[in-house]
């Protein structure tokens, strides 16, 4: 489509006509909406599943990429929905009341034992983990120097931490052995960070 064309996904509108609520837990409400286009095509039970605490702009959960020494820190946890193990970057919800980067410092620290300077802790932007069934967005995290904060929280299915470096952590990529899409979406956005700074650095050379 070029520029200035108009694009007919914008007259393109889906109503709610109606709104079940399936089941819920402490952290989701699920329900089965009945939407409509208007072209006239329907779906009576649209899947939706929705994070009880939302924060500003659909946030409602955090991830942080953690890096130190050009290593990479991944958790190693039980994830029982596909019944193996998952090597990822720490990631959460946020919790009632709590400000977006405190709810990522408190994962961090969490799941990793590991704080950081508010200096060398950065925003990447957002990911929407699944946008066809999740009403949510995450907004991710560098924390860069990072260091130990000498607490950790148990957590289900948690069983370790470890840095791996840059070659390793691709390697792994590309081999399926990290399959975690924040995990992979934060290394994206790491990467074009860092384009972008050794461009702008050779314009300003």
């Amino acid at each position: 489509m070029s520029v200035g064309e108009k694009n007919d996904d914008e007259n393109m509108s889906i109503e709610v006509i109606n709104r079940r609520l399936a089941c819920e837990n402490k952290k989701f409400f699920v329900y089965f909406d009945h939407i409509i286009d208007s072209t006239g095509s329907e779906e009576q039970n649209y899947l939706v599943v929705a994070p009880r605490i939302v924060n500003e702009n659909l946030v409602t959960g955090v991830a942080i990429l953690p890096i130190l020494d050009q290593k990479i820190g991944l958790i190693r946890i039980y994830r029982p929905a596909i019944r193996d193990y998952s090597l990822e970057i720490p990631h959460g919800f946020i919790d009632e009341g709590e400000k977006v980067k405190s709810a990522a410092l408190r994962e961090l620290m969490e799941e990793t034992g590991l704080a950081a300077k508010m200096s060398n802790f950065y925003s990447l932007g957002y990911i929407t983990p699944d946008a066809g069934v999740l009403a949510a967005r995450v907004q991710v995290f560098l924390a860069e120097a990072c260091f130990s904060s000498g607490q950790t929280l148990a957590e289900l299915g948690l069983r370790g931490f470890r840095f791996f470096t840059f070659m390793e952590f691709e390697s792994m990529i590309e081999n399926s052995e990290v399959q975690d899409t924040f995990t992979i979406a934060a290394w994206c956005k790491y990467k074009l960070l860092q384009n972008a700074k050794r461009a702008a650095k050779k314009i300003h050379d």
